[in-house]
């Protein structure tokens, strides 16, 4: 039985062809709990064969025995008559008694072969119960089956859908930490032209301030020349070393 089918019983209403979307939805929105009550439909029919196929073979056993006493008590009957046929001859029973007595046989006979006709009918029931009891436990270990791995399947793409999204996400958050390395570089590459800017204002000052200095006048040349010549009449710095100016103090020390 399907899901389609089920909702009309769930709800108690007539469920059309325009319904399936409603079957739809409820799958899409809850897989297991579909699939749920799809199982518990047809645990619920394994139950009620079930209980039919208990009925039919209690019905079944009760017929062959039926049967088998009917047998027996016919046997039994056989056996007394045979004894009756010494009795018939030796004229101590009437002709009368045997007679009924023989007549009781053939009806227990008849009786007989009603018994194991209605063993046959409920032999016959009872196996025909038993195959769908059979058919039906196959098709529910088959549901566990296919809606197990489809269950799977579903949860599986779940995750897919999940790790698409997460790729996608990371994707975005590696193209904006990008364009803000972007947006890094540029702005270093804005430092880096203020300073070649700044170096080349620095060289063009230097140049103009050269350009502008006061040009050296010949006393100044002059005056430069005296300095040096000063510098170079001034007494030479003594070279003696530290040895020698101690060994020339120990000689002042002993005259």
């Amino acid at each position: 039985m399907g899901t389609f089918s089920l909702l009309g019983r769930l709800f108690g209403a007539q469920v059309d062809q325009a319904g399936e979307s409603l079957v739809e939805a409820l799958v899409a929105f809850d897989p297991e709990t579909a699939t749920q009550v799809d199982r518990d439909a047809l645990a619920e029919k394994i139950q009620e064969v079930a209980k039919k196929f208990a009925a039919a073979k209690h019905d079944y056993d009760k017929e062959q025995n039926d049967v088998v006493v009917k047998q027996r008590q016919i046997n039994e009957y056989l056996a007394t008559l045979d004894v009756m046929v010494g009795q018939l001859e030796r004229q101590e029973i009437s002709q009368t008694m045997f007679d009924d007595f023989f007549a009781g046989i053939e009806e227990s006979q008849a009786q007989l072969v009603q018994e194991e006709e209605e063993a046959v009918e409920a032999k016959a029931v009872k196996d025909e119960l038993d195959d769908i009891l059979k058919i039906l436990t196959q098709q529910l270990s088959d549901f566990d089956r296919v809606t197990g791995k489809a269950l799977r399947d579903v949860k599986l793409a779940e995750t897919q859908v999940e790790k698409e999204k997460l790729k996608t996400e990371r994707q975005a958050e590696l193209s904006n930490l990008k364009k803000g390395l972007g947006a890094e570089s540029t702005a270093v590459r804005k430092l880096q032209d203020i300073a070649k800017k700044a170096k080349i204002e620095a060289e063009a000052a230097k140049t103009v301030r050269e350009i502008t200095a006061q040009p050296v006048t010949q006393a100044d040349k002059m005056a430069e020349m005296v300095a040096r010549a000063k510098q170079a009449s001034a007494p030479a710095t003594s070279t003696i070393s530290a040895a020698e100016r101690v060994a020339a103090l120990k000689a002042k020390v002993r005259s």
